[in-house]
């Protein structure tokens, strides 16, 4: 796998079934979330990309601060120093025979201090690797809360979600065989690839009528101007040259 199939690979967006959210703001019954990855799906994704024996991690001491006192509290009395970890996430590189290795921390969290460190900075690591960044292009959604304090209707951050990755052509679309729910494939640009000499700019139609322009590899079959697809991936990539979308999968209807 090169550099550009496994970057691919590893930033595809999550299901929302592995997307949690945390609530930042309370405001009466209604509070400030963000989206965020579990630590799970994190390393399943490792696991299903790279394989469960070509990556791991390792964690250093990194600092400790004293934090500033909150309003009402006594600035003179003794506060506990809040300390920090650095995660190094590497993966091996078949071709260079060599781990690579990037480098994020995080500080203790509040709950779960060291727990929640040691996971906040492995998902900040995981960040470097793609996993997940696409998730710094939403926006925080203010939700209804129950009594507790926790999300009352997760189902409303769910659609939340699944909006914002459409509006962003990140989204997996899973419609159904009807036409006007159906991606159109309207027709298909050549453009060759040294390992992928199927590779093409497809010109698409999607489901609310909007005109999309995306890169396919040509790794995946049945893919021509006319017809329809009842499920498409589509990526946004960033490259030297600017942004631009992929059609990472497809089912045709």
């Amino acid at each position: 796998m090169n550099a550009s199939e496994l970057y691919r690979r590893l930033s595809e967006p999550f299901p929302s079934a592995d997307v949690e959210w945390r609530v930042t703001k309370v405001h009466q019954r209604s509070g400030l979330a963000v989206p965020y990855i579990t630590s799970r799906a994190i390393q399943t994704r490792l696991d299903h990309v790279v394989g469960p024996f070509c990556w791991r991690t390792r964690y250093i001491p990194w600092h400790q601060y004293i934090p500033k006192p909150s309003r009402g509290e006594n600035p003179e009395a003794d506060r506990t120093p809040v300390a920090s970890q650095l995660c190094g996430l590497s993966i091996y590189d078949e071709e260079k025979r060599e781990w690579i290795e990037k480098i994020d921390g995080a500080e203790n969290t509040d709950f779960e201090s060291i727990k929640g460190g040691i996971s906040d900075s492995f998902k900040r690591a995981a960040v470097l690797w793609g996993i997940g960044r696409y998730l710094y292009l939403f926006d925080a959604k203010w939700a209804t809360l129950d009594e507790r304090k926790r999300i009352a209707n997760p189902a409303e951050l769910t659609r939340y979600y699944a909006d914002k990755l459409q509006k962003l052509g990140l989204c997996t679309a899973q419609n159904s065989n009807n036409a006007p729910n159906c991606y159109l494939v309207n027709g298909l640009t050549p453009a060759p690839m040294d390992s992928y000499p199927n590779a093409v700019w497809v010109d698409l139609t999607t489901p609310d009528g909007h005109i999309l322009k995306a890169f396919s590899y040509g790794t995946n079959p049945g893919l021509a101007g006319g017809i329809s697809l009842k499920t498409a991936s589509i990526v946004q990539r960033n490259s030297a040259n600017g942004s631009y979308y992929e059609l990472t999968d497809y089912q045709a209807a």
